[in-house]
């Protein structure tokens, strides 16, 4: 039935709370119908490690009944960003999608030696460049993919209709913003802020630094700012290096978009980027001119089903 859905339900399991979000479509109008947070009542992580998933599946269990979910509505979801791994892999053309996915899965389990149905592989074919496709992989073991299925069956929820990668739930809602140029978006999870670079719109790498959300607790203004100061001389390192594989060494970035798990102070952080010299930066949300109530990774989930709704999906449920 959700294949005929007009009701999309993006939830964002946090590493702080819950946020869940439900959007209408009634033919070209999409709007907010709900949306709600839970935040948890006690310690759930430890650094990148889950130490009360009960805590989790309590909070997914108010969100379902408080968005009403349904078997008909359409469900998305992600896993936390440190379960996803990417790579680059080059290949010579090889006929239609299906060897380009067997050879990319080949290539993977080889690198990595890991058994093959250990592991959910989806892929990104870019451009052509010469003789060689650039294929962008996405690596899940499968344990974490049910895992987190089990957290929905155990709060009483249906399985999710998209599992998407933790650190792109942002990517869906700003891709078409930057058609011009070479963008960075950096997320800071708890204990890890990733970069992404984006090329003319399309998204080419990742990479990631140490120091996340977690080293703001009980900072003050100074402390904050010190923090921010140091993820910033990272994201800079990170960023020429990445310009520097790409052989883009002498072009200018034209701007860095930011977003935290931690909003509060995501100014500061954008206040310090646009002092580096970046030419453009900002937070997420004045990019994208979205209202301070709305709650952006499980909106952005929300919308990438509305998106991607008729489409093949990454990590699709078995039906």
């Amino acid at each position: 039935m959700n294949l005929f859905s007009t009701s999309y339900v993006g939830i964002d399991i946090g590493r702080y709370k819950i946020d869940g979000v439900r959007i209408t479509k009634n033919r070209k109008k999409i709007e907010i119908s709900s949306q709600f947070s839970i935040p948890y009542s006690k310690k759930v992580f430890d650094g990148e490690e889950l130490i009360d998933e009960n805590e989790i599946i309590m909070a997914l269990s108010k969100i379902g009944k408080m968005l009403k979910v349904t078997i008909e509505d359409f469900l998305i979801t992600a896993l936390f960003p440190d379960k996803t791994l990417f790579r680059q892999i080059k290949f010579s053309q090889l006929p239609g999608k299906s060897g380009i996915m067997d050879a990319t899965k080949f290539q993977i389990v080889k690198e990595l030696s890991i058994p093959s149905d250990s592991i959910t592989v989806d892929i990104d074919v870019g451009p052509k460049n010469g003789d060689q496709l650039d294929i962008l992989a996405f690596v899940v073991r499968n344990e974490d993919i049910e895992r987190l299925n089990n957290f929905f069956f155990k709060a009483g929820l249906p399985l999710p209709d998209i599992i998407d990668a933790g650190y792109m739930k942002f990517n869906y809602l700003i891709e078409d913003r930057l058609k011009d140029g070479i963008s960075f978006l950096t997320f800071e999870d708890n204990t890890s802020t990733y970069l992404e670079f984006f090329k003319d719109g399309r998204f080419l790498a990742i990479d990631s630094t140490n120091g996340g959300a977690d080293d703001l607790q009980d900072k003050n203004e100074v402390g904050v700012k010190v923090h921010y100061l140091q993820i910033s001389d990272d994201i800079q390192r990170l960023a020429k290096m990445t310009l520097s594989r790409y052989s883009m060494s002498n072009e200018a970035i034209k701007r860095v978009i930011c977003i935290s798990e931690k909003i509060d102070y995501i100014d500061i952080w954008a206040g310090i980027l646009k002092e580096a010299g970046f030419e453009e930066a900002k937070s997420y949300r004045e990019f994208l001119e979205l209202g301070d109530k709305i709650l952006l990774g499980a909106y952005n989930l929300a919308m990438r089903g509305e998106i991607e709704s008729g489409e093949t999906k990454f990590l699709q449920k078995k039906k």
